[in-house]
C-alpha cells in the first residue's frame, strides 16, 4: 500500500477536500521528519498534525520506566518516585514509559546528590527547580504562539506546512537554549552567594537573615485592568515587571516575585530598598495611576528562592496603608539609612501585630 492509499484509508487525507494540496504537502513533509504512520492518524484525530514533528522533536528516544530509571540511576524507586513527583510532572506508575535518556543522566546526578544532602532539602529544591522551570516553559510557549504562530495564523494564506516548520523551528531553538541556563545559573549562583555573605556578615545564625525586603503595588489596578483589553492589560504588567527588574538589579537586589499589581524584593542595604520602591513609583506614575511602597528592614527566614516571617508581613502591610507616591518605612530602615530624609508617619494599628508600629515615610 503505497502512503498516499494508507493516509486515506487511515482518514488523514482526502483527496477531494479543498485543501488536499496542502494536507499532501504536510504529510509527505513529516514523513521525511521520519514521524510514524500511527503518530500522524493521532495527531490528525486531536488537531495536532502541524505540532506532531516538534513534539516529536522535544523529547526525542526511546522511553524509560521508573523501573529501569531506578536501576540503571541506582536510585531507590520510592526516591525516583518522591523526586518526580516533586518536579511537578504528570503522575506516573513504575511501569510507565516516560522517562528518556536525559532523564535517567538526571536521576543519576540527583543520586550523587542525595550523598551531600539531606532527603527533605533535596525534595525541596527539585520543587523550586521544578516550579522554576515550568514558569520558564510557559514563557517560551506563550512567546512562540504570540511571535511565531499567530502571526502565521493570522496571515490566512500560511500553508499548514509553514506552521509545522515554524513548531519544529521552535522546538529545536529552545532545545539549542537551554545552553544557556547553565553560564546564567552559576552566574546567579555567584550573585546570590555574595548577597548572602554580605547580610550574614554580622550573624551565625543559619535559622535566619538580615534583609530589606520591599514591596510595591499599582494604583487602581483592579478597577483599571476590567477596562483594559487583553493587549493593553498585558503590555501594563510587561511594562511593570521589567521596570521593576532593572530597578532592583541595579541595585544589587533581587525581585523574589511578580504577582499581578505588586512586585516584592529584597536586597541587603534600607538605603538602596528606599531608592528601589521610591524608583518603581516615581516610574509607575507616567504608564500607569501611579503605585505605591513599604519597606521594611529586619531578619528572614529564607526558603527555597522566597523569604518568610515577621519583616516580610510588616513590608507587605504597611504597603497597604501608603497613598499613592508614598513610601513607608519601618524604624530599622531610618536607622540604617542615614543619607536618607524621612519624615514621622506616626504609630499605626496593622493587622496581624498587637501593638501599634511607628513609621516614617520617605522624603523625595
Amino acid at each position: 500500500m503505497s502512503d498516499i492509499d494508507a493516509w486515506i484509508s487511515h482518514g488523514v487525507y482526502d483527496p477531494a477536500e479543498p485543501a488536499a494540496a496542502q494536507r499532501l504537502e504536510l504529510l509527505r513533509w513529516l514523513i521525511d521528519q521520519q514521524v510514524p504512520l500511527d503518530e500522524i492518524v493521532e495527531a490528525a484525530r486531536v488537531g495536532q498534525l502541524t505540532s506532531v514533528a516538534g513534539d516529536r522533536a522535544l523529547r526525542p528516544g526511546l522511553r524509560l520506566t521508573m523501573a529501569e530509571v531506578s536501576a540503571a540511576s541506582g536510585m531507590h524507586p520510592a526516591a525516583v518516585a518522591a523526586v518526580h513527583r516533586a518536579s511537578g510532572m504528570p503522575t506516573a506508575g513504575i511501569d510507565d514509559a516516560v522517562y528518556t535518556v536525559d532523564d535517567l543522566e538526571m536521576f543519576s546526578l540527583f543520586k550523587i546528590a542525595a550523598d551531600f544532602f539531606s532527603d527533605a532539602e533535596l525534595i525541596h529544591f527539585v520543587r523550586v527547580l521544578g516550579s522554576s522551570l515550568r514558569r520558564i516553559a510557559e514563557a517560551a510557549s506563550e512567546m512562540f504562539l504570540r511571535d511565531v504562530e499567530a502571526p502565521i495564523q493570522e496571515g490566512g494564506a500560511s500553508a499548514p506546512l509553514d506552521v509545522a516548520k515554524a513548531n519544529l523551528a521552535g522546538v529545536q531553538l529552545a532545545r539549542g537554549a537551554t545552553g544557556v541556563f547553565d553560564p546564567m545559573f552559576r552566574a546567579h549562583l555567584e550573585a546570590a552567594t555574595a548577597t548572602t555573605r554580605r547580610a550574614r556578615a554580622d550573624t551565625h545564625d543559619y535559622a535566619t537573615t538580615p534583609l530589606t525586603i520591599g514591596f510595591v503595588d499599582l494604583s487602581g489596578f483592579t478597577t483599571r485592568s476590567g477596562a483594559l483589553d487583553p493587549q493593553e492589560l498585558l503590555r501594563l504588567v510587561m511594562t511593570f515587571e521589567s521596570v521593576s527588574l532593572d530597578l532592583i538589579s541595579a541595585r544589587g537586589g533581587r525581585l523574589v516575585k511578580l504577582i499581578g499589581d505588586e512586585v516584592m524584593f529584597s536586597v541587603v542595604e534600607p538605603a538602596e530598598a528606599c531608592i528601589i520602591a521610591q524608583g518603581i513609583v516615581d516610574q509607575a506614575c507616567t504608564w500607569a495611576a501611579g503605585a505605591r511602597g513599604g519597606v521594611a528592614h529586619g531578619l528572614v527566614i529564607a526558603s527555597g528562592g522566597d523569604v518568610y516571617g515577621e519583616t516580610v508581613n510588616l513590608a507587605s502591610r504597611i504597603t497597604d496603608i501608603a497613598v499613592p507616591g508614598e513610601v513607608l518605612v519601618n524604624e530599622a530602615v531610618v536607622q540604617r539609612a542615614d543619607s536618607l530624609a524621612f519624615l514621622p508617619a506616626g504609630r499605626r494599628q496593622l493587622k496581624g501585630f498587637a501593638e501599634p508600629v511607628r513609621l516614617w515615610s520617605l522624603d523625595v
